[in-house]
C-alpha cells in the first residue's frame, strides 16, 4: 500500500482518483487530496494528472524545543 498526496483543483480529478484507490481524506483549506492506493496505481495516477503534482505522504516528528 501506498499513501500519496495529490494537489488539485478539478472536481472531476477527483472522481478519476477514487477508480485508482481509496480517498483518505479531502483538505477544504488547501487543494490537496489523500489516496491509499497500491504502487501500481501511483504511476497510472502520475500520468493522469502530472507528476509534480504527486508526492509520497510522509510522516511528520514532533521537535523539541
Amino acid at each position: 500500500m501506498a499513501r500519496i498526496l495529490v494537489k488539485t483543483k478539478d472536481p472531476k480529478e477527483v472522481e478519476e482518483l477514487r477508480q485508482h484507490g481509496k480517498i483518505v481524506f479531502l483538505s477544504s483549506l488547501v487543494d490537496i487530496i489523500g489516496v491509499e492506493t497500491t504502487e501500481a496505481e501511483v504511476e497510472k495516477i502520475k500520468e493522469l494528472v502530472g507528476e509534480q503534482r504527486v508526492r509520497h505522504s510522509a510522516r511528520g516528528t514532533i521537535q523539541k524545543v
